[in-house]
């Protein structure tokens, strides 16, 4: 064979094999350009089953459904107005029990009505009386004289830095607390009625 003649054979075979990657690479574009189509028109096709399902949707049930979404944000905002005027009556209740307290007829009130709650639920015998430090001590001669006349003896009155206002009262291993702590521990409780002495003015 001639050295042209073998060229051109060459040539022909290379431009041969170029033409079958040129149509393979055909194929696979065009494989993928009707895959990519098909899957553009199943998304199409979804989202139009979804906006037909949509406005397809009884006006009742589209009312309903507005209904209780306003429903519930109602039920947020009573939520965040009674939680808003539980936190003002709580620092209002704590203030009014200081105050209380700092009186000398509110603090002889609190003071009788919580050793009678002491008398009646410890036993007789020798009692220590935990105070707010600067308890008058003619508040303390009323406390042991009404004491002494249900035959309790107070063996010691503890000055308790802790102790903003009102007494506690301990026996052995028995203790009624009738501070301020004492008397808003159970939130809970406290909480409850003061939703219901505030009543239509918590709504």
């Amino acid at each position: 064979m001639k050295r042209d003649d073998a060229v051109s054979a060459l040539l022909q075979v290379i431009a041969e094999n170029r033409e079958a990657a040129c149509r393979e690479e055909r194929d696979r574009a065009a494989a993928e350009a009707r895959a990519i189509v098909k899957a553009a028109h199943a998304d199409a096709r979804k989202r139009v089953r979804a906006a037909v399902e949509e406005a397809s949707l009884r006006p009742a049930e589209r009312l309903a459904r507005a209904e209780a979404q306003h429903r519930t944000r109602e039920r947020l905002e009573h939520q965040r107005r009674v939680k808003a005027r539980l936190q003002k009556g709580w620092s209002l209740l704590r203030e009014s029990l200081e105050r209380l307290w700092l009186d000398p007829d509110g603090r002889r009130g609190w003071t009788e009505r919580a050793a009678r709650r002491a008398a009646d639920a410890l036993p007789a015998g020798e009692w220590r009386i935990a105070h707010p430090a600067g308890w008058p001590e003619e508040d303390k001669r009323r406390a042991r004289k009404w004491l002494g006349e249900r035959n309790v003896s107070v063996a010691a009155f503890q000055p308790d830095a802790l102790v903003r206002a009102g007494l506690r009262f301990a026996s052995d291993h028995t203790v009624l607390d009738a501070t301020l702590e004492g008397l808003l521990a159970d939130r809970a409780a406290v909480e409850a009625r003061l939703l219901f002495h505030l009543g239509d003015e918590a709504a």
